[in-house]
């Protein structure tokens, strides 16, 4: 967490003096909170993956003592890459199976590398890597490396949050670094927005700022700031377009507006919210944080729902949000059409590896007793009974998911259960000819209220080859 820097000794010390983190975890009207417990102290860095999250772990600022794990939607966890000190970041990037992560932490005792930028090779399999080999530039070369993103060209941007105006952004590329942008304060989080990056940082006065520049690094625009209204520390564009901004003390995560400016709470009730990414295709926020007192040290991806994202069924709006898929979006079959099932190209967007392989990785969960506002009709209640009505072709991804959501029961109302992924294959006829490959998924849940509302859906996935 950029421990290296006077700014985050003096902040620590804010927040030690700040109390217990107690307070109730609440997202703005719109999102459903769904955590997910890790077990490990986290630390910065989180990114959605396929079928799960990459997130680092470890004590915190220990020489080759923190690591990179993916936490699957099943609660499954791997180690991804080992021997990190310090991490800042991570930025995972789909198309190559990459996963960029930044460390600060070359002067701890016992780092082997550090004070630069890795990149983890076959991420999506990667298992227990160590992170000397890896560099992507040489070890101490960034020396308070922060914030990575990708750069949409090829290679990473990479904050360093040197403080005092030596603060810079640095571009990653074919086997070469470079100064972007320089003259900043402490660096803080990096993201792109409309083909322009974003750039947030700390100023000598504690405030925050974000500040929009050409990719070229030519200074564009003030987005928000000087401001104590929100923090610097990480950023992320949410689904409608706004920017989440992490890292204000015993505050909220706020949403900013990258046209006006203005702001409002997106997030409350994390003590200091530190990483945070946001899986585009689903909207499904992701954040860390942490408490920075030993006995209550944060352990959970934090995690958002946009409801809007949501599919329900097409039944009684009285009682269609007891139950609503996520993960998919229903495609017209031809244009003109009512979209009625989840279509999906092989190794596009909606297929969540992104890997060109006949096969479409559907990310396929549920939310229950959703308090949906475009089913005015429909309240949130709680959940008594679910059970899976059929599944052709069987899947043991969503087996599982039936089996946790089972366990749980009952459940109080709005809670969300996400699988490792639905795998369709494209089909092949006896003579050779491919052509759409199809899985159908059925369900039943209803409320534990007296006369309960019973809620029974299906969707059809189909996995499309791409076009010759």
């Amino acid at each position: 967490m950029h421990e290296k820097s006077l700014f985050v000794a003096t902040v620590l010390t804010v927040v030690c003096l700040s109390g217990s983190a107690t307070a109730a975890v609440v997202p703005e009207t719109g999102y459903l909170y769904a955590p997910l417990p890790v077990g490990e102290v986290t630390q910065s860095c989180v990114a959605a993956g396929a079928g799960g999250t990459f997130v680092a772990v470890g004590p915190g600022f220990t020489g080759a003592a923190q690591r990179v794990v993916f936490v699957s939607e099943s609660g499954g966890l791997r180690e991804v890459v080992t021997g990190l000190n310090s991490v800042g970041d991570c930025a995972y990037d789909a198309a190559t199976d990459t996963l960029y992560v930044t460390d600060n932490g070359l002067e701890a005792a016992g780092a082997v590398t550090g004070d630069t930028v890795f990149a983890v090779p076959a991420a999506s399999v990667a298992t227990s890597l160590p992170a000397a080999g890896l560099e992507l530039a040489p070890p101490g070369s960034i020396p308070a490396a922060a914030s990575v993103t990708l750069a949409a060209a090829g290679g990473v941007f990479v904050g360093d949050a040197a403080g005092g105006g030596t603060g810079s952004v640095r571009l990653v590329s074919g086997g070469g670094l470079s100064t972007l942008i320089g003259g900043l304060d402490f660096t803080g989080g990096l993201t792109l927005l409309g083909g322009d990056l974003l750039v947030a940082q700390s100023l000598a006065t504690f405030e925050s700022e974000i500040r929009r520049y050409a990719t070229d690094g030519t200074f564009l625009s003030v987005v928000s700031g000087p401001t104590f209204a929100h923090g610097s520390y990480d950023l992320a564009v949410l689904d409608d377009g706004r920017v989440a901004v992490t890292g204000a003390f015993g505050g909220d995560v706020v949403a900013v507006d990258p046209d006006s400016g203005s702001s409002a709470s997106f997030v409350a009730g994390l003590t200091f919210a530190s990483g945070i990414d946001v899986d585009h295709f689903t909207g499904r926020v992701s954040i860390l944080s942490s408490t920075f007192i030993p006995t209550e040290e944060d352990k959970t991806v934090h995690r958002f729902v946009p409801i809007s994202r949501l599919v329900p069924g097409r039944g009684s709006s009285k009682k269609e949000c007891v139950a609503e898929y996520y993960g998919v979006r229903l495609v017209a079959a031809k244009p003109g059409k009512q979209p009625r099932h989840a279509r999906c190209i092989d190794g596009e967007a909606c297929d969540s590896d992104r890997a060109v392989n006949g096969v479409c990785t559907f990310p396929l969960g549920v939310c229950l007793g959703v308090g949906d506002g475009r089913l005015p009709d429909c309240g949130a209640s709680g959940i008594g009974a679910f059970e899976l009505r059929k599944a052709k072709p069987a899947s043991a991804a969503w087996s599982a998911l039936v089996g946790e959501v089972q366990g749980a029961l009952p459940l109080p109302a709005s809670s969300c259960f996400f699988s490792d992924g639905v795998s369709v294959p494209v089909a092949t006829t006896r003579r050779g000819k491919i052509k759409p490959g199809k899985a159908v998924i059925k369900i039943r849940a209803a409320t534990d209220e007296a006369k309960p509302r019973k809620d029974t859906d299906k969707i059809k996935l189909v996995c499309l080859p791409p076009s010759p």
